[in-house]
């Protein structure tokens, strides 16, 4: 749902204000006996199957234009499901196009934040504040300064927009190495007022060596309050003892990234592990590597130059870790697509029209050639004919826009994500970065089985004409 929350009745009614269309005239030109109907449905009173007969009767006789049809349909699912899980549910849908409605920090608060910025070094306490405004300033700071640490606690609320605002903040933030997060320990009794005020404080190093700590409080996502002191007026180790003295667990881990052959591995030696043991639901921006046939990766790698590709590490030892990383790539690739787990996947159709046309992965993957035409029309084929094959393989394509976060949901255990930007990328602990906590995986199992499913994607056969359509172009191209 992109567009504003509104019900069938309310949407309705904007647009029979718009075309100036009274109810009795509606009701005449759709074959309505009288107006009575057409005032129900405009007041939210119709049973649902009433709503969408009129929203068919309409389509029929082209009585709107694409995007009126397209807004009517999405205020039909609000009325399916509730306004407050439509609000939810649209907030997903802005973190997996990176959508921002973010509002501007208060003067204040932005002031308080620059000096964040400029600092050579700082710890951060944040509490609650999951906005996205503020959120997305701790990410360019973090991004930008690798050594400021961020520890992150938030209680989550009950409804679905509050559990959703936390989840997207930690889907946001979680991928960054020096973001940890602690969520308010479930079964532990109520938050006290402490612990479910909107607060964030630092203590920072400036440029010239004096340290400085700083407190600020939000009323709202656009204000705030700042207060600074010397750092040996300990206001940082007050705010610190305060928060230790609550019951928060951990949800996320700081980690410090793996890079190099031995990262890759690492990382690839895991995620073997959780793709082993764990139903999966995944939105992914690109082609991951587990979907290549193993002997098309291994001439890929060894012709790109993978055995020269890193410096300070001799032939032998890049050799033998190639042959270990090759072994758990093949492990992901039967997993993938003859497990015995389930496995539900949405995917870009644009990577995967860019992958036919130039064999290149679009995340960044260093040393390795471009997959030749026959490899490409192997690797299409390869998904087409297991969807069709075996039931635990599921694939979609995304029906509008580019997906720009991989979310991955390893069922019951945790979820991952990152931005398309870094999903390739082999400096990622997927282990610390993993997401961990029961009701946020349960409301992203819900929103990717009765939304993205339903209202995002393309029918699995629509998505599987893509694919051989591509193959097919491939095929005949000179």
């Amino acid at each position: 749902m992109k567009e504003p929350v509104r019900t069938f009745g309310e949407c309705l009614e904007e647009l029979m204000r718009d075309k100036g269309i009274s109810a009795q005239r509606l009701a005449e030109m759709t074959g309505y006996k009288s107006k009575t109907s057409i005032a129900r449905i405009l007041r939210d009173e119709s049973i649902h199957t009433g709503r969408e007969r009129l929203l068919r009767i309409l389509e029929a006789q082209k009585l709107l234009r694409p995007e009126e049809q397209r807004a009517l349909r999405q205020a039909l699912e609000v009325n399916r499901i509730g306004r407050e899980t439509a609000q939810a549910r649209m907030m997903l849908y802005d973190v997996l196009t990176c959508k921002q409605h973010a509002k501007a920090l208060g003067q204040e608060a932005a002031r308080a934040m620059e000096s964040l910025r400029v600092a050579r070094s700082a710890r951060v306490l944040v509490l609650n504040c999951c906005w996205p405004g503020v959120m997305r300033t701790l990410r360019e700071i973090l991004e930008a300064r690798p050594a400021h640490g961020i520890e992150h606690f938030m209680v989550i609320g009950d409804t679905k927009p509050e559990m959703m605002s936390a989840l997207c903040a930690l889907l946001r933030s979680a991928y960054l190495p020096g973001y940890a997060c602690y969520a308010w320990r479930e079964g532990s009794g109520a938050a006290d007022g402490f612990a479910k005020v909107n607060t964030l404080c630092f203590t920072a190093q400036d440029r010239d060596g004096a340290c400085r700590d700083t407190l600020l409080f939000f009323s709202g996502e656009d204000a705030g309050a700042a207060y600074t002191l010397p750092a040996e007026r300990g206001l940082f180790a007050f705010f610190e003892r305060a928060i230790e003295r609550h019951r928060f667990a951990p949800v996320v881990s700081a980690y410090k990234p793996l890079t190099g052959p031995q990262g890759m591995v690492s990382s690839i030696r895991f995620c073997t592990e959780l793709e082993r043991g764990h139903d999966i639901s995944a939105v992914k921006p690109d082609l991951c590597i587990n979907a290549v046939e193993p002997s098309f990766m291994r001439a890929a790698l060894l012709e790109g130059g993978v055995l020269e590709g890193f410096a300070g590490w001799d032939e032998k030892r890049v050799r033998v870790l190639l042959e270990e990383f090759l072994y758990f790539q093949g492990r992901r690739f039967e997993a993938e697509f003859s497990g015995a787990h389930i496995r539900r996947q949405i995917m870009s159709p644009k990577v995967m029209r860019v992958f036919a046309l130039t064999g290149k992965f679009s995340a960044p993957f260093p040393a390795i050639r471009p997959f030749t035409v026959g490899e490409r029309i192997a690797i299409l084929e390869n998904f087409v004919n297991s969807a069709r094959r075996d039931e635990n393989f599921s694939l979609w394509l995304w029906r509008d826009e580019e997906i720009a976060m991989e979310v991955t949901c390893f069922h019951d255990l945790g979820v991952f994500a990152s931005p398309a930007a870094t999903s390739g990328a082999l400096d990622i602990d997927i282990q610390a970065s993993l997401i961990r906590h029961p009701r946020l995986l349960a409301l992203f199992r819900e929103c990717f089985e009765d939304d993205l499913l339903r209202n995002h994607v393309m029918s699995r056969e629509e998505s599987l004409a893509y694919l051989a359509n591509i193959a097919d172009g491939l095929r005949q191209a000179p």
